[in-house]
């Protein structure tokens, strides 16, 4: 009998021990919260659409950092996330896109000085 509960408590004391790491497997298996934001309909050297684009990345990237709050691996403040979203959205756009956001901007710097 003393063999078995040697054993018994052996086991358990191994299936305890198990439980926290199956907890770090799943969370190192989650997928982290991907935004996708899409230009492909949009003209961006035109101020009225850039802006929308523009809306479109403070839209996916309030949604990316609130998915990131929720999974608790948000590790920055939210303003912060967002601004590196942007930071990052920025980053990856081609070099003809950066142009045409460019003109968007000038374009409707005038159109404000004009009036």
């Amino acid at each position: 009998m003393r063999k078995f509960m040697t054993s018994l408590t052996t086991v358990a004391a191994l299936s305890l021990a198990a439980i926290p790491v199956l907890g770090l497997t799943q969370a190192a298996n989650a997928a982290e919260p991907v935004a996708r934001i899409s230009v492909g309909d949009l003209n961006l050297s035109n101020p009225a659409q850039a802006a929308l684009f523009k809306a479109r990345v403070e839209t996916a990237a309030n949604a990316l950092c609130r998915a990131k709050a929720r999974n608790h691996s948000l590790d920055m403040p939210h303003g912060v996330c967002v601004a590196e979203v942007g930071r990052e959205v920025s980053r990856n756009l081609t070099s003809p896109q950066r142009k045409a956001l460019q003109f968007a901007a000038r374009a409707q710097a005038v159109e404000v000085a004009a009036q």
